[in-house]
């Protein structure tokens, strides 16, 4: 039930992230064309996104501003924004046509052709044109690494390093995608060893927990047990901040317990299936003292991380360990406090998505184990609470199906019981 942060770290807030790096290392330094400038400027109120009538307009005013303009840095910067309003408008193959003219133009500054370079490298990825995004990807990173070797301000440094993470890091999700696991673990390792080297605590932060998280997930899909555990301890003991850390730390756990007592456990999906996995064995082996050992270890995380979206997380497996292990009353107290608990300092959007979506399914899960033990009331009551739930989605449509099941249950059950009166 973890939520990888795909959302977070999805192409589109790259190209976010770039767009805004290179606006506040620049936006501010032009000089000279005054009006041009002022064009350029005007650009950067327009919202993330536009029509295609809005961009031809920017982009007829841009066109002209350039045309007057002497001064070849700020020409190029022009140039730069065109490509950016083309984006904005969903016009992906002008965009990348306008930043490739850029970065083969050597006439451009040497950094933002090497800044159009990543564009089009961000912009084939986001086409699905994998081939071509590596071997962009391939020429920033080299450039961008070289840059970093010279004598440059300090902003220009912070700037080439985020963005040679960047390229660095969108190698090694798209040879994961395409299952190349090694050759993702050497992009990341790289990547690691840049970081290393950088005293920026906004890129360290952005990159270094993540990084390990994913680096040990590509080992174990390799069913290279012992360097997953490496690397998950090392993110367990570096950044108990990340948010995935106590997750991780009930994951390896389990990995730990599967090796023990299964012959060559399957780990396709990485460790997001650990815990179900465990669930499933104590299912058909209640496990004596292993499972009361997994089961403090688990009560111990949810008290340590309660009100977080890790310890939603964590009681959500935990209930249903219980439940395994036919603890059912305690299966059901522990839900309970999964959709009544609040969650606190919750700044991402996904994590908010995600334990919206934990809290009802454990709603329903709750009805489910209430409707077992016979209180259908109880199992109607938080039912009830999911009936403003978009209509025809999976959960309300689930919903839908428990209430009835409940309800044909709970008369059934009457119907019996007047009969034996």
């Amino acid at each position: 039930m973890d939520t990888r942060r795909n959302d977070s770290y999805s192409l589109m807030s790259y190209l976010v992230l770039i767009f805004a790096i290179i606006t506040s290392a620049y936006g501010m330094s032009l000089a000279n064309g005054e009006t041009a400038t002022e064009v350029l400027i005007a650009t950067y109120k327009l919202p993330p996104a536009i029509t295609s009538k809005q961009a031809e307009l920017a982009i007829a005013g841009l066109k002209k501003a350039q045309a007057d303009c002497k001064d070849n840095y700020l020409s190029f910067r022009i140039r730069y924004r065109i490509g950016v309003i083309y984006l904005k408008a969903g016009m992906s193959e002008s965009a990348k046509v306008s930043f490739k003219q850029i970065a083969d133009d050597p006439q451009c500054p040497e950094n933002l052709r090497a800044y159009s370079l990543n564009m089009v490298g961000q912009i084939s990825r986001l086409r699905g044109e994998n081939k071509t995004a590596l071997e962009v990807f391939k020429k920033v990173a080299d450039q961008f690494e070289q840059y970093l070797r010279n004598d440059r301000k300090s902003t220009d440094n912070m700037v080439y390093a985020k963005l040679l993470c960047s390229a660095l890091f969108s190698k090694a999700e798209i040879f994961e995608l395409e299952r190349d696991f090694a050759a993702s673990v050497t992009e990341y390792n790289r990547l690691l060893n840049v970081l290393s080297r950088d005293d920026n605590k906004e890129v360290m932060d952005r990159y270094m927990p993540l990084i390990n998280d994913r680096v040990s997930q590509l080992y174990l899909r390799q069913r290279d047990i012992d360097n997953y555990i490496q690397f998950a301890e090392v993110l367990i003991r570096n950044y108990p901040q990340y948010y995935r850390t106590p997750i991780v730390e009930l994951e390896m756990e389990c990995i730990k317990f599967l090796r023990n007592v299964t012959v060559n456990p399957e780990f396709a999906d990485g460790s997001f299936s650990a815990p179900a996995q465990i669930i499933t064995y104590f299912k058909d082996s209640k496990g004596g003292n292993s499972a009361q050992r997994i089961s403090q270890k688990l009560d111990a995380l949810c008290e340590e991380h309660q009100n977080t979206y890790a310890g939603i997380l964590l009681r959500y497996h935990y209930a249903f360990f219980l439940d395994a292990i036919g603890e059912k009353e305690k299966a059901a107290e522990v839900l309970a406090c999964v959709f009544s608990d609040r969650v606190v300092n919750t700044n991402e959007e996904f994590m908010e998505r995600a334990i919206e979506s934990i809290k009802e399914y454990a709603t329903i899960q709750y009805a489910i184990m209430s409707g077992e033990r016979a209180d259908y009331k109880q199992a109607l009551r938080a039912l009830s609470s999911l009936q403003s739930h978009p209509d025809k989605s999976h959960v309300s449509e689930l919903a839908k199906s428990v209430t009835e099941s409940v309800r044909i249950l709970k008369r059934e059950v009457l119907i019996n019981e007047n009969k034996e009166n």
